[in-house]
């Protein structure tokens, strides 16, 4: 039982900290891409000390909350349609022994997220064009926003695995104390 309740428990501060994360995306709208990406960073510390199914019950109601709590809906929109089940599903990758296939499926995952993201939000806010700021480009600046996106992503996923390995190999001796 006691197992239960630290996990319980933990789902529940790691849910409160993502939602307080995504909360700041209304305070700091220059940050509306970054921060799902650091609320998505929690769900590292659900599947380290728990395990996928805990990880993606907190992910569930982290995205159902954010609907209703946080104001800025691009970054609610960014979390739930890929930067909060990412590191869980990365997690799962990693186990595949060729690099190439999870390279592959990795890119595959973020580009369908991606479009579908880009779908999504322009049907609903017909009144955003999310290319305006690429005016320099032209008619390609919807293929130049496109190459940001995987290449931020690239950083990310790398920058994901750093994360993870600071925090088993480091944080969690150092400070939590656990193996």
């Amino acid at each position: 039982m006691k197992d239960k309740a630290f996990k319980v428990s933990l789902c529940g501060v790691t849910s409160a900290v993502a939602l307080l994360i995504m909360f700041m995306s209304g305070i700091f709208p220059m940050l509306d891409y970054a921060l799902p990406m650091y609320a998505g960073f929690t769900m590292v510390v659900i599947i380290v000390e728990t395990n996928r199914k805990w990880a993606l019950m907190t992910y569930i109601s982290v995205s159902i909350l954010c609907l209703f709590l946080t104001p800025n809906y691009q970054a609610s929109f960014l979390f739930i349609l890929f930067m909060g089940y990412y590191p869980i599903l990365r997690y799962s990758l990693e186990g595949l022994k060729l690099k190439l296939p999870r390279v592959l499926i990795k890119l595959s995952v973020f580009n369908m997220a991606i479009i579908l993201y880009y779908n999504v939000f322009t049907k609903l806010f017909t009144g955003i064009d999310m290319t305006e700021d690429l005016g320099i480009f032209g008619e390609y600046s919807l293929y130049a926003m496109w190459a940001m996106a995987n290449l931020i992503f690239i950083c990310y996923d790398y920058l994901l695995g750093e994360l993870t390995r600071i925090y088993t190999s480091w944080f969690r001796k150092k400070i939590i104390g656990r193996k």
